[in-house]
């Protein structure tokens, strides 16, 4: 019984340590070292030798079974076990018995060094193998095959980018001439575009180009000639919108022209003030006189290239807008928007104002202000075109010298401050008098004092050269008389006035006004006036004085 018991000692012993083996965190390294080789009987099951057992402990016998075995021995608490100190370095010809709990242990496979190594290794997931050698054939292959998806990875992504382009430029496209064609604008000002009679569909894209009505005259002529109304297209006056689709000016343009029956002629002589052209539309019927200042001084803006040429008005101006109505006829209706009057009077003095003109006013470094503000002083002080650029020359020479002449001296500026400034004024400004009174002030004043034709302008910026600092004008024989010094023009003046005929009588008043017009006098004058009270050019006066 006590070798039994051993032996089923030995076998609970060795089921413990394979327990312990596989649970245990610390195992042997791949290769544990090797121990002595296990003999085995010849031609016998393999028995399995127990490691670690007692010195005296006697061989294990392999007794054929009998056929009453006797009952097993209870189960002994591996806790109460005398054990031996657990060997964790196994030898690699271990073999551990499972038991059955029978007398006798069924017989387990053995393993190698080599097995045990390998079994470990499979179980970390971490062969150490290495891979088949690799045929120069194979490698070509391979390398054959990763051109192959070079390439076709390079083709893919070239057509990807070409048709993102293609899609990012078909939406600009879109984006573009779309907006265009639906209309797509902020701008909701309605503009009068003039046809002029035989203009193809090609001009009159142009047209409406220039006039800020589209953006594409190409894409305009191309769906005009595709829609039912090309060809048909009339003549004159149509009122338009940016904002307008492309059907709906095909449609304006195809109506009738404004009508004509209503219309009002007026032609705006040069040198007249805005108070006066103000009187003269609402006179005709046209539009409210206060309405049309107030629109013309504040809000009249259409995107014209003269407007990005305008001062910030800083400086507080009388009228702002003094200067920038062109003197031509215009042709208006009755009752008409006060804000397409404005356009057509805008309008037409932007395209009087040339590339040429702006070159011109870079080179003197003059601006647009001070150009009209400088033509309207000749516009009012020439008896004749001749007379303007040498005029011109008098107030350069001043303006280039101003230590010796700080002031203009011209007489109409004067008189606009008394005629036009303050019966129009809501509340006295001495210094706004002073400023545009180029006896009190120096240089050029605030703003244009009336508004010059393009002969007028243009000697403002192309003045003849010449060495006089003063003029004196006879409104009797529209001469006027050019001096290099103050003694010459004095002795000038009272020469003129010895010969001078009566002074010129209005019809309306009867009172006798003088005129005179020079650079060192000092005498105001009133402008004449006709049986309306318009403003007359110095041709009417003298045409009058003729009889004619």
């Amino acid at each position: 019984m006590d070798q039994e018991h051993k032996t089923d000692s030995q076998e609970r012993d060795a089921l413990l340590r394979e327990i312990l083996d596989d649970t245990s965190p610390n195992r042997p390294a791949a290769k544990p070292p090797q121990r002595p080789p296990v003999s085995h009987a010849a031609e016998e099951e393999p028995v399995p030798v127990v490691s670690h057992a007692a010195e005296n402990s006697a061989p294990i016998s392999h007794a054929a079974p009998t056929p009453s075995p006797e009952p097993a021995a209870p189960p002994i608490d591996p806790r109460d076990a005398d054990l031996p100190e657990p060997d964790w370095n196994i030898g690699s010809t271990q073999a551990f018995q499972t038991n059955t709990g029978g007398k006798h242990a069924a017989p387990v496979k053995t393993y190698s060094a080599a097995e045990t190594a390998q079994l470990y290794e499979d179980l970390d997931g971490i062969s150490q193998q290495e891979p088949a050698p690799v045929s120069p054939q194979q490698q070509k292959k391979k390398k054959k095959k990763k051109k192959r998806r070079k390439g076709r990875v390079l083709s893919a992504l070239i057509i990807t980018f070409a048709v993102i382009a293609i899609s990012v430029v078909v939406s600009a496209l879109t984006m573009t001439f779309g907006r265009d064609l639906l209309g797509i604008n902020n701008d909701t000002k309605t503009r009068i575009v003039n046809i002029p009679s035989g203009s193809n569909t090609s001009e009159i894209a142009d047209i409406l180009k220039e006039a800020g009505i589209i953006s594409h005259p190409k894409v305009f002529t191309f769906f005009a000639g595709r829609s039912d109304k090309d060809g048909q297209f009339t003549a004159g006056e149509h009122e338009l919108r940016p904002d307008m689709a492309y059907e709906t000016i095909f449609e304006e343009l195809a109506s009738p022209a404004m009508n004509e029956a209503g219309t009002v002629q007026i032609a705006f002589p040069e040198g007249i003030n805005l108070r006066e052209a103000a009187d003269m539309l609402e006179s005709t019927g046209v539009c409210k006189a206060e309405e049309f200042l107030e629109f013309f001084n504040k809000n009249a803006k259409y995107g014209y290239t003269y407007e990005s040429h305008l001062p910030s008005f800083v400086n507080e101006k009388f009228y702002p807008m003094e200067g920038y109505l062109f003197p031509d006829t215009y042709i208006f209706y009755e009752d008409m928007d006060v804000d397409l009057v404005c356009q057509k009077i805008l309008e037409n003095f932007n395209s009087k104002i040339t590339p040429e003109y702006y070159e011109r006013m870079d080179e003197l470094n003059l601006s647009l202000d001070q150009t009209l503000t400088l033509a309207s002083m000749i516009q009012a002080e020439a008896g004749t075109v001749d007379q303007m650029t040498k005029i011109s020359s008098v107030f350069w020479n001043r303006l280039n010298h101003p230590n010796e002449y700080p002031k203009l001296q011209s007489d109409p500026t004067t008189n606009y401050v008394e005629e036009v400034i303050k019966p129009n004024i809501k509340k006295a400004d001495p210094e706004l008098y002073a400023a545009y009174d180029t006896y009190q002030s120096n240089g050029l004043p605030p703003g244009a004092i009336c508004n010059p034709g393009m002969d007028a302008i243009r000697a403002a910026l192309y003045p003849a050269e010449t060495d006089y600092y003063y003029f004196y004008s006879n409104l009797d024989t529209k001469e006027t008389y050019f001096s290099r010094t103050l003694q010459e023009h004095e002795t000038i003046m009272e020469k003129v006035e010895r010969t001078r005929q009566p002074a010129v009588t209005t019809k309306d008043s009867q009172e006798e006004t003088q005129v005179v017009f020079g650079v060192g006098t000092s005498v105001a004058t009133e402008p004449p006036t006709d049986e309306y009270g318009n403003l007359l050019t110095t041709t009417e006066t003298q045409s009058e004085e003729n009889g004619e």
